[in-house]
């Protein structure tokens, strides 16, 4: 099997998740009235990641053959969709479809905890093999993180400016704790003895993706353990550190510190 072919044919168009991504796509419509903003490209690029994560080949390696494409997966689920789907929702819409009452996640201390333990707690190697080994709590796990993501988000990029903390040095402080914490677990992994994690349903296994990922792109155990540490370690730390930089963009632009005039405060 070639790389284009494995590619081409491990699609998997799961029922229930084109049916969560329309679902969220027609309440998102509604929500709007037909009214799009430049938000809905976030909004449309966090369904599009949703289905790479769920129905592309990558959930295939992931469930079958690579604990760095499972890695990969968590990291789009907790970090990347969360962050996109309260980007790309307008104020107006999320006033209509929250109940005010319920938005009492503007105390960092327990959304931070939130997105830091869902990442800590699922790759401790006990709850991440039983995960793999039982199916309902595979999917219990992709609801939590996405759920632990938008929670962990909230303070910072919620849709309602209210809710959100202020961007220097509060939401700097946050995002870059967060990046600490993200490499500590990284390190963990990283040097974290080849085994140690079970490769998903061996039973599952193609020898010809097999063979393809072992020789065709030389992706041993140990190699693939390795990895699975340096996404979360690098391109974890890389995604907190872009939101700082944000930060920096939102706290300069801010009108506390820019004059009507434009000029610097």
């Amino acid at each position: 099997m070639t790389s284009w072919e494995f590619l081409t044919s491990a699609w998997d168009w799961k029922p229930s998740v084109l049916i969560g991504c329309i679902a969220l796509l027609i309440a998102y419509t509604v929500a709007v009235r037909l009214h799009f903003t430049r938000r809905f490209l976030a909004f449309l690029a966090a369904i599009i990641l949703l289905l790479v994560a769920l129905a592309s080949p990558l959930d295939r390696l992931a469930d079958d053959y690579l604990f760095s494409a499972h890695m990969a997966k968590h990291m789009l689920l907790v970090l990347v969709i969360p962050a996109l789907l309260l980007m790309g929702t307008p104020s107006r819409a999320m006033r209509k479809i929250v109940w005010r009452p319920l938005i009492r996640l503007n105390v960092p201390l327990f959304t931070w905890t939130v997105g830091i333990a869902a990442m800590a707690l699922w790759h401790i190697p006990a709850l991440f093999n039983a995960a793999l080994a039982s199916q309902p709590l595979h999917i219990l796990e992709h609801l939590s993180l996405l759920a632990a993501g938008t929670i962990f988000w909230w303070p910072v990029l919620s849709p309602l400016r209210e809710e959100r903390l202020s961007p220097v040095p509060s939401a700097v402080a946050y995002l870059f704790s967060a990046c600490l914490a993200c490499t500590v677990i990284g390190i963990l992994l990283t040097f974290t003895s080849p085994g140690t994690y079970s490769i998903p349903n061996v039973v599952n296994r193609d020898g010809r993706v097999l063979a393809l990922v072992r020789d065709g792109w030389g992706i041993s155990a140990e190699t693939d353990q390795q990895m699975a540490g340096l996404l979360m370690w690098v391109p974890g730390c890389l995604i907190y550190l872009s939101a700082i930089m944000a930060m920096f963009a939102r706290w300069y632009r801010s009108k506390d510190y820019v004059s009507a005039e434009g000029e610097i405060a």
